[in-house]
């Protein structure tokens, strides 16, 4: 009996899993949405490889199998990239217009001291970086880039490997966010023309945060007939009974008003507007914890110590993800007052909003299009309540029309949280829709 043809597989044997790249510019540490989409595919029976950074201060290791069943390979970052993966023209690949536009802004605003050396230094290191992840990603089935970032890498692989199916998966806008949203018009056409509209027209489906990250994208660039929307919302758990660590971490009882703020302490989150909602009459017997890290926190601890809060305010140090949940579930009301000082925040589902609805604890969201149709929208009754997230009064006023409840209707309103968190906003809904993309791609 002749051998089977090279590269196939011998009738009754067990099919081979299709590879799949993802590519995230970041260590892949604490990226809850990138981590819980990979576990998802490669539970769905594909082998996942997540193609990160290695930054050089992390001791991390450069190749790690992760606990979910998928593999993260770390590259580094660098100036130079050591091997081109386009062939065979790599001069013409150091000649790319991409390149020469970088080369003369980086020269020029070193000469000049402008700010935008910062933000071209990182495009040229991402490509450096991108170089890497893509000759590792060889020969895989399926690319899934994770934002602009993480596309620059799967276009690179689809020079070598065409036949190669592509996923883009917009964790927000990405031109509009941190420095790039700072960034000189002419940087960001060049990222916009050279690789996010090719990565979009180049993708068999976009998936996305939310609708609006869906809708904005399209008014900017043409994009797949295939949109999938997958909300970071946390995995499905019985909130019940509610965890008691956060109101043992700050010293008071069950019968005690509880207001909570979890996540990083920047700027723009609605930090500085909470501390003095919280001054609010109506509030005078509500404790206001934040939970988390970040550069205001002297400024949350400076507040913490008036006299004039009696000890109201904590500043807790973030606790780990695995035992995140049980802490939120102690609160009264979740804190998501993001303002409105981009257009990423305006149309922003953070993660805290549906960590807060899945631990059973009604939130105060900013009255963004976004945050109001999953607060007020939901079909068995309002999650919370929304307000101007740039009015502490208005704050105020949220906050205390959840408080000044009778128990009966907070403990309803506590139980529609529930409800809606174990039918709609949980990881399983999610993942369905992940799943279902997948095994429906064409075979490369």
């Amino acid at each position: 009996m002749p051998n089977p043809a090279p590269h196939t597989v011998p009738k009754g044997a067990p099919q081979p899993k299709r590879q799949v790249a993802m590519f995230v510019a970041n260590n892949m540490v604490s990226d809850r949405r990138v981590i819980r989409e990979a576990a998802t595919v490669a539970a769905a029976g594909f082998a996942v490889t997540v193609h990160a950074i290695a930054q050089r201060r992390e001791k991390l290791p450069t190749t790690e199998r992760h606990p979910d069943g998928f593999t993260i390979v770390r590259h580094r970052l660098g100036l130079i990239p050591p091997v081109l993966p386009i062939r065979p023209r790599p001069l013409a690949l150091l000649l790319h217009p991409f390149w020469c536009a970088l080369a003369i802004t980086v020269a020029v605003a070193r000469k000049v001291r402008l700010p935008l050396a910062g933000a071209a230094l990182l495009a040229i290191r991402w490509t450096a970086w991108a170089t890497l992840a893509a000759r590792a990603a060889g020969s895989a089935q399926i690319l899934h880039a994770h934002d602009l970032s993480g596309a620059l890498p799967a276009l690179a692989t689809l020079r070598t490997n065409p036949g190669a199916v592509l996923l883009y998966d917009s964790h927000e806008v990405f031109l509009e966010s941190g420095r790039w949203a700072k960034s000189p018009a002419f940087i960001r056409r060049i990222l916009a023309d050279r690789f996010e509209q090719p990565a979009l027209r180049r993708a068999a489906a976009l998936i996305a945060v939310n609708p609006q990250v869906i809708e904005e994208l399209a008014k900017r660039y043409e994009i797949p007939e295939r949109q999938v929307v997958t909300y970071n919302c946390p995995p499905a758990w019985n909130p019940e009974p509610r965890g008691t660590e956060l109101r043992s971490a700050i010293g008071v009882g069950a019968d005690t008003q509880v207001i909570l703020y979890h996540g990083g302490f920047s700027a723009h989150r609605g930090l500085e507007e909470l501390l003095v909602a919280v001054r609010d009459p109506r509030l005078t017997a509500a404790h206001l914890v934040f939970l988390g890290y970040g550069p205001l926190e002297a400024t949350l601890r400076a507040a913490a110590a008036e006299p004039a809060l009696a000890g109201r305010v904590h500043v807790l140090k973030a606790v780990a993800p695995e035992v995140l949940d049980r802490w939120v579930s102690g609160a009264d009301v979740g804190m998501c007052t993001v303002l409105p000082s981009t257009l990423n925040h305006r149309i922003s589902t953070p993660n805290k909003l549906f960590e807060s609805i899945g631990a059973g604890v009604p939130v105060v969201g900013s009255d963004f299009a976004t945050m109001r149709d999953i607060l007020l929208g939901d079909p068995d009754g309002p999650l919370g309540a929304v307000c101007d997230p740039t009015s502490a009064q208005a704050v105020a006023t949220a906050i205390h029309s959840i408080l000044s409840m009778s128990p009966a209707d907070r403990a309803a309103l506590r139980a529609r949280c529930i409800r809606a968190a174990a039918t709609r906003w949980n990881w399983e809904a999610q993942a369905s829709r992940l799943t279902e993309l997948y095994r429906s791609l064409p075979s490369a």
